[in-house]
């Protein structure tokens, strides 16, 4: 066997040819963890899936943000109705009027403002949940593919 010198002046010696009968390495792909089938796959994605969607459904819940339900919006416009039909009967000139309306502009645009939230809520908890139904039809898009490239893999003859 031969030597050659490096640059630091140390012999090293050479390496010897590989026989030809030496296995060929080939460059090891990251695998995710290996299921036993794409349904297998499909289980953990539903699960997954289902458990959040039922935590969104619950926890965006719009009438725990917004404070009132819409079973409670008519009640309280016909209070504020109420108040301002006794409150009118009480004044004795325009500028009472103009307070007695001011106040029932407060009561409504506190039910307004209830409505308002809770719509804004619902409508994040709806783009919440056609997010993770995104999530969903591109998890089974990706499944379809690595079982089909799998399944190609496998049918394909290995000297080809």
């Amino acid at each position: 066997m031969t030597t050659y010198e490096t640059s630091n002046g140390n012999a090293v010696p050479d390496v010897p040819p590989t026989p030809d009968h030496a296995p060929q390495l080939k460059a090891k792909r990251l695998k995710l963890t290996k299921l036993p089938s794409a349904d297998g796959a499909r289980t953990i994605l539903g699960t997954v899936l289902a458990l959040l969607l039922i935590i969104t459904w619950l926890a965006n819940n719009p009438v725990f943000q917004s404070g009132s339900s819409p079973s409670d919006w008519k009640s309280e416009l016909s209070a504020a109705d109420l108040k301002n039909t006794m409150n009118n009967g009480e004044t004795k000139g325009a500028p009472q009027q103009t307070v007695v309306n001011g106040w029932y502009a407060n009561d409504i645009a506190a039910v307004t403002a209830a409505q308002n939230t809770y719509i804004a809520a619902s409508s994040a908890r709806n783009g919440t949940l056609l997010m993770l139904l995104g999530l969903g039809v591109a998890g089974e898009l990706i499944i379809r593919g690595l079982d089909r490239a799998r399944n190609n893999r496998l049918a394909t003859p290995q000297g080809l």
